[in-house]
């Protein structure tokens, strides 16, 4: 999704000695070009700062905020999803620094306004006493709550964070505050007009000397760059050496602040992320603009002026952050790094504990082997002589002791070297043992600290350190103890996450083709149908003792005829009885329909298009006989009733038309929609054909999650659901499907969480592709060409 906004960023802060335009508090950034699922169009803007007595230094404060960007580009799923676990590891960092420095009596706080820019919307995080108003040409309105927004990070485990979804048109305005004066009201705070965002600077800056610590960010038309403003007079302190013996402009014809682009970072290709990574120098500015980066902005790819790259700049003091990982810093204190690290597109791991090993046994048998070597060239006529009078001494007969020199001389090689590599399996294999011994004392350590906890946030955090340090002991040796203690931890964390294990089996007998991608499954009682969308084809198989088996017989694909049907983009299950005795019902791209016939071939027909023209159908839905089309492309949900397809159809909605732009699935149940979009919220509207009372929708409609530690609202956390499924039996439910966790999650109609179902076994690697729940109650996933199926509890 492209941007159809550009936003221009002006920070300005009044301390005790004056105004100040440099501060470490702000960083923005555009996404890299290798970023995860769903941060591919996402901007974003960190407003940090720490009030209390104990700070940051500024270069660990713009250090730190680097390494939150980092991980927002490296989370997948929604973008509240991404705001929330940066804005979590944050907490955990500050809290782990209070508690070390508490005999100090020192506390750092941080005061935190998180901003995303997708589109025309932007998605802010707020958490502290922080303060936000959207300022328009018609009002001004405030867009915080210090009720519901908390005292800010690193205090308590607890995270207060708030949320808020805020439409930006192009000439309007943001003030972001974390240190506002009591004078900023929405009445004070009044629309530019034609004077600009210098003119809102000195709105905000003139009339009192209170302290403040703010940001304005200014909305124009553009297509999703982000810029970064400073007043001329700031600028005018560092000379522009492209512009040296040149007069300077009179002032009165220069802007009171001028722009540079943020560039988009490029990516690290440095061992993994440590506390020392490099800070960027500030870039020299173009002819005629001032320096715009500053502290805020970084440009990875700028060289220092002795012409060395900017990687080798390093801080010589830098405050190394740390995060606590488990609730007790110091049984299980980490590091930042560990917390917040980069997925490996941007950097390339640390090497494995198998390469430390070799490297550590190579080293330690080179000088052994020279040693050796250097002892045979010298005594080799020595060593031969001994080697003939001990055998001598052993056999009677002397011709067997004639052997070629050259083979006494192989004899005298290879016995030690052979020893030697024995020698070194050996202390191979004792050294991966002690290490895994190591690592596994501390899960069991762990895991028994987990038990000991009454807070279930807090279990849930040890159990997780638990499995990591099983991970660790695992990744050397694999013993049965740490197996039963795998099933004890993870046991643990599942009745914490609400999670019941699937025993998956393989579904397709002799499996399907290495082209296929399985991304729509319809499941009935002895049938399945597996839309492949690498040539828009369907399979048939029939269940048998040994599972299922392909119906090689099975016609339904792209067709050429009286109307040809192109890829299919989505199945449905037809009533028995339907047209021609089909079974299955698909849809291509423009609309058109085939109707697939077990044992025949297929029939097409076409849709008829409404008076406002058909877009580009993604979906379809079948309810009490009534054909669902969902066509985002022109905002609609297109309803033909009784399935007569030659007839104009009827729009879902009435005069409440939700946005629809980037919707990806949608189940149908009675007069009930609900629409899923891609960042995982869900919109559900009720269909009405009374004018007195018209179809209305609640969009967002939110989850109830009554997890311990999770919240309720628009998005479930760590989750990125694609496909949504109704089912009426056993009960009336909505069913979800999370790709990455291979998880499908159980809601009531109302979207209260009830369940999620997870493998309990590993699966192939590799994101789900598609799942069902046929009327026997058995779930069936798919990964690309592997389909998998297992009764439900």
């Amino acid at each position: 999704m492209t941007s159809s906004i550009d936003l221009n960023l002006l920070f300005l802060a009044r301390q005790v000695d004056g105004d100040k335009f440099e501060l470490p508090d702000l960083y923005a950034v555009t996404p890299p070009h290798h970023t995860a699922r769903g941060r591919e169009a996402d901007n974003l803007v960190i407003y940090l700062s720490m009030t209390g007595n104990s700070p940051l230094s500024p270069e660990a404060h713009s250090q730190l905020l680097v390494q939150l960007a980092q991980k927002f580009y490296k989370t997948s799923g929604s973008l509240t999803a991404a705001l929330r676990s940066i804005a979590e590891g944050l907490n955990l960092f500050l809290l782990d620094r209070n508690l070390r420095s508490t005999s100090m009596g020192r506390q750092g706080v941080g005061q935190l306004l998180l901003v995303a820019l997708r589109a025309d919307t932007l998605y802010m995080a707020q958490s502290g006493a922080v303060e936000a108003f959207l300022v328009s040409p018609d009002k001004t309105q405030p867009l915080y709550d210090l009720q519901t927004s908390g005292r800010g990070l690193g205090l308590s485990r607890s995270m207060p964070i708030r949320f808020v979804q805020v439409k930006m048109s192009p000439d309007d305005y943001l003030v972001l505050s974390t240190i506002a004066p009591s004078t900023w009201t929405v009445e004070s705070i009044k629309h530019p007009a034609q004077q600009g965002i210098d003119g809102l600077r000195q709105q905000l800056g003139g009339g009192s000397r209170a302290e403040f610590n703010a940001v304005i960010v200014q909305a124009q038309a553009g297509s999703g760059k982000l810029k970064l403003l400073r007043p001329r007079a700031e600028a005018s302190r560092t000379p522009d050496l492209s512009e040296a013996g040149q007069p300077e402009a009179p002032a009165s014809n220069v802007p009171a602040t001028a722009a540079q682009e943020i560039p988009r970072p490029a990516e690290d290709k440095r061992l993994g992320l440590t506390s020392s990574v490099s800070l960027p120098e500030p870039i020299q500015p173009e002819s005629g603009l001032e320096d715009q980066t500053g502290p805020a902005m970084h440009r990875p790819d700028a060289t220092l002026p002795n012409g060395s790259p900017i990687q080798d700049a390093v801080p010589a003091q830098v405050e190394t952050p740390s995060i606590p990982v488990p609730p007790t810093p110091e049984s299980y204190a980490g590091t930042l790094q560990e917390n917040i690290r980069p997925e490996k597109a941007i950097s390339i791991q640390q090497p494995s504990h198998w390469l430390i090993y070799l490297a550590s046994l190579r080293s330690t048998l080179a000088p052994v082997t020279q040693a050796m070597l250097r002892a045979l060239r010298s005594a080799l006529g020595t060593i031969s002589t001994a080697l003939l009078r001990l055998l001598k001494s052993l056999l009677p007969d002397a011709d067997v002791l004639r052997l070629p020199p050259s083979a006494m001389v192989f004899i005298a090689i290879a016995v030690p070297i052979i020893l030697a590599v024995i020698g070194g399996m050996v202390f191979l294999k004792r050294g991966l043992t002690q290490q895994s011994a190591v690592y596994y004392q501390q899960a069991v350590e762990a895991a028994e600290y987990a038990g000991t906890l009454s807070n279930p946030l807090e279990q849930r955090l040890a159990w997780q350190n638990a499995l990591g340090k099983l991970d660790l002991a695992d990744d050397y040796i694999v013993t049965s103890q740490s197996k039963a203690l795998r099933t004890q931890v993870t046991s643990s964390l599942d009745a914490l996450n609400a999670v019941k294990r699937l025993d998956y089996q393989q579904a397709i007998v002799g499996g399907l083709e290495s082209g296929v991608n399985i991304t729509h499954i319809v499941a009935t009682t002895t049938d399945l149908y597996l839309l492949n969308a690498t040539n828009g084809s369907v399979f048939h198989a029939i269940l048998t003792a040994r599972g299922y088996e392909l119906d090689p017989d099975f016609l339904c694909g792209p067709t050429n005829g009286p109307i040809n049907v192109g890829p299919l983009m989505d199945i449905a299950e037809l009533p028995p009885g339907s047209y021609e005795n089909a079974s299955l019902l698909g849809m291509d791209a423009s609309g058109n329909l085939l109707y697939c016939v077990v044992g025949g071939k297929p029939y097409s027909a076409t849709l008829a298009p409404p008076n406002t023209g058909l877009g580009q159908p993604i979906a379809i839905s079948l309810d009490r006989g009534d054909l669902y089309v969902l066509d985002p492309q022109v905002n609609a949900v297109w309803i033909y009733l009784n399935m007569e397809v030659t007839e104009q159809p009827r729009l879902f909605f009435g005069d409440m038309v939700p946005p629809m732009e980037d919707v990806i699935d949608m189940a149908v149940y009675n007069n009930d929609l609900f629409l899923l979009h891609a960042d995982g919220h869900a919109t559900k509207c009720t269909y009405s054909g009374m004018l007195e009372s018209p179809t209305r929708c609640e969009d967002p409609y939110p989850y109830s999650d009554n997890r311990p530690g999770r919240l309720h609202g628009p998005v479930v956390e760590d989750t990125a659901f694609s496909q949504v499924y109704f089912s009426s039996f056993p009960e009336r439910s909505i069913y979800t499907f999370d790709p990455q966790s291979q998880a499908i999650y159980y809601f009531s109609l109302l979207l209260t969480l009830q369940w999620q179902y997870q493998p309990l076994n590993p699966l192939v690697k590799g994101d789900a592709t598609a799942f069902a729940i046929n009327p026997n109650r058995t779930a069936f996933l798919a990964i690309g060409n592997y389909v998998y199926y297992a009764a439900m509890p």
